[in-house]
């Protein structure tokens, strides 16, 4: 969290900890829970893990996060995701686990006709019912719809998959564009022929597609897994589709196991980077409040659901107005901030402070009762609330 939200709060973090230690040596960390969905469509039970990130209020709106191979990463992703919710490097996300059950089955494109290459003719050996559309169709309508109906989420979904879940992921991007708007594909399996890689990238530029990210990465693995990804991405920027961005990296110094871990933060970081408005020193300089509201207007429309602006957006822009000496344009942000926030004790308090700036003493104190009375009304942490009456009666010594 940014460090002015750290100062209102720091009492309560302090006071947590000093609490916890005082606590039994015998209390459990848990992560996440776990649970069980019959698919009726591939005809067994799937566990499921779901992570919601600290620091999440009840009715909060999540982007969700698909993450295969539960059973081997997910205290990573989920680590991971925690860490970059609490920096502001990505919006509050939910990741939602599928352990694996067969991954042939589920993860491997079917293989039509003659196998093309040995990897293909491998697998038709070993697993001839190999083919991922029953588990495609699984996700789109089992699982998909349990967690919409049990969590507030966004209609926003991103899929992780690792080695032969990279496979499937990049399968989805081609055959079931609807089923994500991200693709996180870390050291996806040399599965296609060069002749598939060319119609799967024809498939990108063929099919009418909302806003999507594709992050792609390779290890030090070498063979198909560089080589195909690299004819995959030469293909693409042959055949550029519109309304796909996509980035790619490669960690010759990694395994194909500890790749991961820079994938995970690298991709997501990337998948989810246009929901942060990047403030310019130019626009600090220059520009008002409206080029924020323009900018997640414009994002909403491209994402096809409402994406409100962070909280931070506002009080870093009010802050980068202050040090360029326009203070007015700053409590316009402040105060749109409220408009957008009215529920929001922080967003009031920031507020009162910038007409504190400016001298504007009864405006100030007056926002500073209105946080003070909503955070007593939402039952905010008493130590919250008594900061805030600090900040009430210092005011009041201004009137």
């Amino acid at each position: 969290m940014r460090f002015l939200i750290s100062l209102l709060f720091g009492f309560t973090v302090a006071i947590s900890e000093a609490s916890a230690s005082e606590s039994s040596a015998l209390d459990k960390v848990t992560i996440g829970e776990n649970f069980i969905i019959h698919s009726e469509i591939i005809g067994e039970d799937r566990p499921i893990s779901v992570y919601i990130p600290k620091g999440v209020n009840t009715g909060d709106s999540l982007y969700v996060i698909y993450l295969l191979d539960s059973e081997h990463h997910f205290h990573t992703v989920t680590g991971i995701v925690q860490s970059l919710v609490d920096y502001e490097q990505i919006p509050k996300t939910m990741v939602v686990g599928i352990q694996t059950t067969n991954r042939p089955r589920d993860y491997l494109p079917k293989i039509n006709g003659e196998p093309q290459t040995k990897f293909q003719k491998f697998v038709k050996s070993k697993w001839p019912d190999s083919g991922q559309d029953k588990f495609l169709t699984f996700l789109n309508d089992e699982l998909f719809p349990y967690i919409d109906k049990n969590y507030t989420t966004y209609p926003h979904r991103t899929i992780i998959g690792h080695s032969n879940g990279g496979t499937l992921a990049l399968s989805a991007l081609f055959e079931r564009p609807e089923l994500f708007n991200n693709y996180l594909a870390i050291s996806a399996n040399g599965w296609w022929s060069y002749d598939e890689i060319i119609q799967n990238s024809k498939k990108l530029i063929e099919i009418n597609r909302t806003k999507q990210k594709l992050f792609l990465s390779v290890a030090g693995e070498g063979s198909q897994f560089y080589t195909g990804t690299l004819e995959l991405l030469t293909n693409m920027e042959r055949n550029k589709p519109v309304n796909l961005d996509w980035k790619f990296e490669h960690y010759p110094e990694r395994t194909h196991m500890s790749g991961i871990l820079p994938a995970i933060t690298s991709g997501l970081e990337y998948l989810y980077a246009d929901v942060n408005f990047k403030i310019t020193p130019e626009l600090a300089k220059y520009a008002n409040i409206s080029v924020v509201k323009s900018y997640y207007s414009d994002l909403s429309k491209q994402f096809g659901f409402t994406v409100s602006a962070p909280v931070d957006i506002y009080v870093e822009f009010a802050e980068q107005q202050q040090m360029n000496l326009r203070e007015e344009e700053a409590l316009k942000t402040l105060e749109q901030f409220v408009r957008d926030y009215p529920e929001h004790s922080y967003a009031h308090m920031k507020l009162a402070q910038g007409y504190a700036k400016v001298k504007k003493y009864n405006q100030s104190y007056e926002v500073f009762v209105q946080a003070l009375n909503l955070a007593k009304q939402q039952k905010k942490e008493t130590n919250i609330i008594d900061a805030l009456q600090d900040m009430v009666n210092q005011a009041q010594t201004k009137l």
